[in-house]
């Protein structure tokens, strides 16, 4: 029923059929590191159904060497969600990703709201020794116009405060500094934080030399971690640090993304007024994006 995507040309092509979708644009930038071997640490297989004609379900697992699998799933924009149908999918999605059915292998999982509920429902079913946790986020991105505005310096940078600057961040002094700032780090996170700060844009502003706020990138592509410390807010330094990192994403052809918790509302605030930013929204309201993460049942 699944299409594995495996040839070097099948994934070009995938490449642009998920370029311009914001359903599936978790898929571009993992399939384009894993071309390039830009991210060796996060492998991917990508599947797809159908096996011919247009794509309408695309699932992928990053088979992560220092961290639990990440999943992705999407439903291509103007299909027609029939839940049987992408329920019979997700079943053959874990038996070729995670080898069984009932595979008790802890992972994440990421997609709207109404696929991960269909997820979840499997889960319930086949697996009774994994529990789930869920993280409700919305999605912002950069449409074209934007980019091209950001490109061209025609959206107006915050300024950082006297005394601070931007700078580069050092993967190894600071790797351990960043990841304890992140509050979803596990075990193996260290060494996967140190891999994308060594592959992956980032930056850090700084203060008497020391590292005050950073934020880097995922390697599907996504903003990931952005932290500034206490004695440092309210200053303006989270805003300028995400346009330095955008302006640094449009240079290199990057069609910047991020997701914020429902929870953090005065991000998500900041975040809807933001000229950077354009919110994913469907008949008019925020699409719910959920992080689900799936561990081992403490009985």
């Amino acid at each position: 029923m699944l299409s594995e995507v495996t040839s070097r040309e099948a994934l070009e092509k995938a490449i642009e059929q998920t370029s311009n979708d914001v359903n599936t644009i978790y898929f571009p930038n993992s399939i384009r590191g894993f071309l390039d071997d830009a991210f060796p640490e996060s492998p991917i297989r990508v599947f797809v159904y159908p096996v011919r004609g247009p794509r309408k379900y695309w699932f992928m697992i990053k088979d992560n060497e220092h961290i639990k699998p990440y999943c992705f799933i999407a439903q291509s924009a103007g299909t027609i969600l029939d839940r049987r149908e992408f329920y019979d999918c997700l079943r053959e999605f874990r038996v070729r990703a995670f080898g069984a059915l009932d595979s008790n292998r802890p992972h994440l999982i990421n997609g709207k709201e109404e696929l991960i509920k269909v997820y979840t429902c499997l889960m319930r079913n086949v697996v009774c020794d994994l529990e789930e946790t869920n993280l409700n986020m919305e999605l912002f991105y950069m449409n074209e116009k934007q980019c091209r505005l950001a490109l061209n310096g025609k959206i107006p940078q915050p300024p950082l405060p006297d005394g601070y600057y931007f700078d580069e961040v050092d993967p190894i002094l600071e790797g351990e500094l960043i990841n304890s700032t992140w509050q979803h780090a596990q075990d193996g996170d260290l060494e996967q934080t140190i891999a994308k700060l060594v592959r992956l844009p980032s930056i850090c502003v700084r203060h008497n030399g020391a590292a005050v706020a950073f934020e880097m990138l995922d390697p599907a592509g996504y903003f990931n971690n952005q932290f500034v410390f206490p004695e440092h807010r309210r200053k303006g330094i989270g805003a300028a640090i995400e346009s330095k990192l955008i302006e640094r994403c449009v240079r290199l052809g990057m069609k910047p993304y991020k997701t914020v918790s429902r929870k953090n509302q005065s991000v998500l605030s900041a975040t809807c007024t933001s000229p950077y930013w354009t919110q994913w929204k469907e008949n008019d309201q925020p699409v719910l994006v959920i992080f689900q993460e799936w561990v081992v049942l403490n009985r």
